[in-house]
C-alpha cells in the first residue's frame, strides 16, 4: 500500500476515501449537486488549476460517480453528470455541510442552507437510524466485524471491546 493510497486497506471508510478522498473532490461534487456540469464552469467557480480539475473529474468518471456526456448542442462541450452512485453521496455532503456550519461557522452567518424543494423548509439534519427508525447517538452504536473482516478489522473491534 503506497503512502497516498488506501486501495489495499480492508475498510469501507478507506475504500470510500480511495474514490472521493482527494483534495478538491468534495467541492467539485458540491458544485455538481448544485447543477454545475461543464469543465470551464467548475474551473472558473473553484479557481482550481485545469490539470488538477481534469485529474479529479477523470477519477470521478473512472469510479462511476460522474458520467461524461457530450452536449447535445455541441459535441465539443462535455457535461459531467452525477450517476446513481454519485447521487448516493448526498447524505455525506449534507453531513459535511451541516457539520461545517456548526463546528467551523462563518461569523457572518450560514454560508449554505439546505432546504426541501417542495416546501422551502430547512433540512433538519443527517442522522444514524436504527432499523426501526429511531435516531441513534454515537455512544449507542457498536461496530462489529462482518464476514469480510480481516485480522486488522478484528483487532480494531477487539480494541473497542477492551476499552469499554
Amino acid at each position: 500500500m503506497s503512502k497516498n493510497s488506501f486501495v489495499e486497506m480492508n475498510c469501507p471508510i478507506a475504500q470510500t476515501l480511495e474514490q472521493v478522498g482527494e483534495w478538491w473532490t468534495f467541492v467539485i461534487l458540491r458544485n455538481a449537486f448544485c447543477g454545475m456540469s461543464r469543465f470551464q464552469d467548475f474551473q472558473r467557480h473553484l479557481g482550481i488549476s485545469t490539470s488538477i480539475l481534469a485529474r479529479r473529474l477523470e477519477k470521478l468518471v473512472e469510479n462511476g460517480i460522474l458520467l461524461r456526456q457530450p452536449s447535445a448542442e455541441d459535441a465539443r462541450i462535455v457535461h459531467y453528470r452525477l450517476t446513481e452512485k454519485g447521487r448516493a453521496l448526498a447524505p455525506i455532503l449534507a453531513a459535511m455541510s451541516l457539520w461545517g456550519e456548526q463546528w467551523a461557522p462563518n461569523p457572518n452567518g450560514p454560508r449554505l442552507t439546505m432546504v426541501e424543494k417542495a416546501t422551502g423548509l430547512p433540512v433538519a439534519g443527517v442522522s444514524i437510524r436504527a432499523a426501526d427508525g429511531r435516531e441513534l447517538q454515537a455512544e449507542q452504536i457498536e461496530t462489529v466485524a462482518g464476514p469480510g473482516a480481516d485480522d486488522k478489522t478484528h483487532a480494531l473491534v477487539r480494541m473497542r471491546e477492551e476499552t469499554a
